[in-house]
């Protein structure tokens, strides 16, 4: 069963983790610059070469960063089969929307030699929800590969907890505690991650309560063996 779908809600790109945010964060910034200067050139068709100039790097910087972002996500994607697809649909929009974004920035000349601004609000207004739609995707799509992990991790632990109780002699005991501990190193490395990553307050709590009993059981299940 694939991890994602590919109609994705509101709701379902709704940001939850601090990276995520982070990495949205300068590409909003750049998109509020293009679609201001939209919204106060609009009046007039016409304005200084040198503005333009300036709203082009923008544009031309949007495009560059969008590229390197989708050649990472078609590396995860290639390396993810369960996501493949949607990411690499996901990767197509962002990269069709930041060439949008580069052939709207573009400098053009009227007849007289003079900078023009062609293109009106709303198509950069379409073009940068477009981006930043698809952007958004991606990351909560590789996001998705990292809660499988520790959902991975998670049934793991299980599976060797549950041999544990099982065993008939302590030699055994004693090597399955070995892979027990490395998989709660794994287990404790992913899900701290997860905590410090995690905007909300409640999940980041719940997620600290979680690990503090698996840390204490671990304890007791050594102690106990002695």
């Amino acid at each position: 069963m694939a991890i994602a779908n590919k109609s994705f809600s509101q709701k379902s790109l709704e940001i939850k983790t601090k990276s995520i945010e982070t990495t949205l964060v300068p590409l909003v910034t750049q998109i509020s610059t293009l679609v201001n200067f939209k919204e106060k050139s609009r009046p007039s068709l016409t304005t200084n070469e040198k503005t333009l100039q300036a709203i082009n790097r923008v544009g031309d910087a949007v495009y560059m960063a969008v590229e390197r972002f989708v050649s990472v996500g078609e590396s995860i994607a290639n390396e993810n089969l369960e996501i493949k697809s949607d990411l690499i649909d996901a990767c197509r929009e962002a990269r069709s929307a930041g060439e949008a974004i580069k052939r709207i920035t573009c400098i053009e000349y009227d007849t007289f030699g003079k900078p023009v601004c062609i293109t009106d609000r709303q198509s950069m207004i379409q073009a940068a929800r477009s981006l930043l739609s698809a952007v958004t995707r991606v990351l909560l799509l590789a996001d998705m590969i990292v809660v499988k992990q520790i959902i991975s991790i998670k049934k793991k632990v299980i599976s060797t907890l549950n041999r544990l109780e099982t065993v008939t002699s302590f030699s055994e005991f004693i090597k399955l505690f070995g892979i027990y501990g490395s998989q709660m190193v794994e287990l404790a490395h992913l899900t701290g991650d997860r905590q410090n990553d995690l905007k909300d307050e409640r999940r980041r709590s719940q997620l600290s309560a979680s690990r503090t009993i698996l840390e204490k059981s671990t304890m007791l299940i050594l102690t106990s063996s002695k």
